[in-house]
């Protein structure tokens, strides 16, 4: 055998062996980082983008007060930032794609997949697309942006899956608080009821709290006054109607039952329009103490916030104690 030969024999063997050596390591089957879903310091994450197949976008991202923003309009719901935070942090490969049902995931991927980014200011540190639960409900599927493999993640110790934990719906990042203002930072609460005026009045908070109506000064108590406006915190919406723009036009012709401003020592205002909220198959009492049909929900109230479009869902548990009339001030004195 030449020397050549032999050179060339040696060559062969080692190379087979290589293969034989890799394939044979648990890393052949998944391809080093891009099985790496995870953000460790999540800390630093300052920006994230998410955008699904029907256009929709949403840009969450911590302000200078690291309050974290929906689309620099609206405050983010915390609870639901703070999740997502967690799951990057935890989450890990469940389980590789079986090689019969690659295309199949990459198909599903495609159609239904939200693309989520993360980045530390203009730096982006992270490109998935987020897809569908598996048929099992426990799994999710996943791709890193670079990959062609995707891969079934979960988060361990948590039972299901992790999709709607990603989304690109503005509304459901918002945050559901209304009023969460501390006395001390009110300027005026006016409180108007369009269908009895004679109802309505305005606090004026300064080192004494004053009530008003129709412009003169009432003789109140200003213990109560300040309790009043201490009710303007915690005050969260349950949810959002699911009327149509056509139904949403016709509410907001409507003449409201309840409208409240309330303006802060630094000028800002939180104006919200309440309007009654017709029985309907979702409604709990459909009769009165002396059994008559019931025109209006008692429990539940339909709300515009500011000048945003969508229909909120109020709780007569919650936003009762500020829904008083100028009587009810005026007999707590």
């Amino acid at each position: 055998m030449s020397r050549n030969i032999k050179i060339l024999f040696v060559l062969v063997v080692a190379t087979a062996f290589a293969y034989w050596l890799v394939s044979r390591q648990p890393w052949n089957t998944f391809k080093g980082k891009l099985k790496d879903f995870a953000i460790k310091d999540t800390s630093e994450i300052t920006r994230i983008f998410f955008a699904d197949k029907r256009n929709n976008t949403v840009l969450l991202q911590r302000n200078e007060n690291q309050e974290w923003m929906v689309n620099n309009k609206f405050i983010a719901d915390a609870d639901k930032v703070n999740l997502l935070l967690a799951t990057i942090h935890d989450v890990e490969v469940r389980n590789p794609i079986l090689e019969t049902e690659n295309n199949t995931v990459i198909g599903i991927l495609a159609t239904n997949a939200i693309k989520t980014e993360f980045y530390r200011g203009n730096k982006l540190i992270k490109t998935i697309y987020v897809g569908s639960a598996t048929p099992d409900q426990t799994g999710t599927y996943m791709l890193i942006d670079g990959s062609s493999e995707p891969y079934v993640t979960h988060v361990s110790g948590f039972v299901g899956y992790l999709s709607s934990r990603f989304c690109a719906e503005e509304k459901k990042w918002k945050s559901r608080e209304i009023f969460n203002v501390k006395p001390e930072l009110i300027k005026s609460v006016s409180v108007q009821y369009p269908e009895d005026m004679s109802h309505s009045f305005i606090i004026e908070n300064g080192t004494t709290p004053v009530l008003k109506s129709n412009d003169k000064i009432l003789n109140s108590d200003p213990k109560y006054l300040l309790y009043y406006l201490n009710s303007f915190q915690h005050l969260y919406f349950e949810g959002y109607s699911d009327a149509t723009n056509v139904e949403i036009d016709s509410v907001q012709k409507i003449t409201p039952f309840c409208v409240i401003v309330l303006t802060k020592n630094d000028g800002s205002k939180i104006k919200l329009q309440v309007n009654r909220k017709g029985v309907d198959r979702k409604t709990k009492e459909h009769y009165d103490t002396d059994s008559h049909p019931m025109e209006y929900d008692s429990d539940r109230y339909l709300a515009f916030l500011n000048d945003e479009k969508d229909i909120l869902v109020l709780q007569q548990y919650s936003f009762g104690k500020i829904f008083k009339t100028l009587d009810d001030i005026l007999i707590s004195k």
